[in-house]
C-alpha cells in the first residue's frame, strides 16, 4: 500500500510532502544535501510506486529558494517519473522568487523535458 511520505526540512534539505490520499504534494525550501542519492531515493521510489498504485490527480508545489546541480538531476528523475503517469492529471506549480531568472529558467527546462503542465508563479 502506498503511504504518505513526509520529510521535515533541514538547513540543506527541503520539506517534502507526498500524499497519495489527496494528491497534494510539495517540495519546499533549499536543496543541497551532502548525499543527494540517499535523500532523494525514497522520493523517486515513491513516485515509481505512485505510477502503479496512486489513484488521484497530482498537484506538485515546488518552491525552492536554492538548489544545487545534484538536486537538479534528482528533479529530472522525479519529473520523468511524473511524466510516466499517463492516466491521471499532473500539474506542477513552479514557484520562483521575484526576478530570479535562474530558478525560473530551470523550471522552463524541466517543463520542456516533459509533457507535464507547469504553472509558473512568481513570489
Amino acid at each position: 500500500m502506498l503511504r504518505k511520505l513526509e520529510i521535515d526540512s533541514t538547513d540543506d534539505t527541503p520539506y517534502v510532502l507526498l500524499d497519495p490520499f489527496t494528491g497534494n504534494c510539495k517540495i519546499l525550501g533549499k536543496s543541497y544535501p551532502e548525499d543527494i542519492a540517499s535523500f532523494y531515493l525514497p522520493i523517486i521510489t515513491w513516485w515509481e510506486d505512485y505510477k502503479d498504485f496512486g489513484r488521484r490527480d497530482i498537484i506538485l508545489d515546488m518552491k525552492l529558494g536554492y538548489f544545487n546541480s545534484g538536486s537538479s538531476k534528482a528533479f529530472i528523475d522525479i519529473f520523468e517519473r511524473l511524466d510516466d503517469i499517463k492516466d491521471r492529471n499532473i500539474i506542477v506549480n513552479w514557484y520562483y522568487p521575484e526576478e530570479d531568472d535562474e530558478i525560473f529558467e530551470s523550471g522552463k527546462i524541466y517543463q520542456d523535458l516533459t509533457s507535464i503542465q507547469f504553472n509558473f508563479i512568481e513570489y
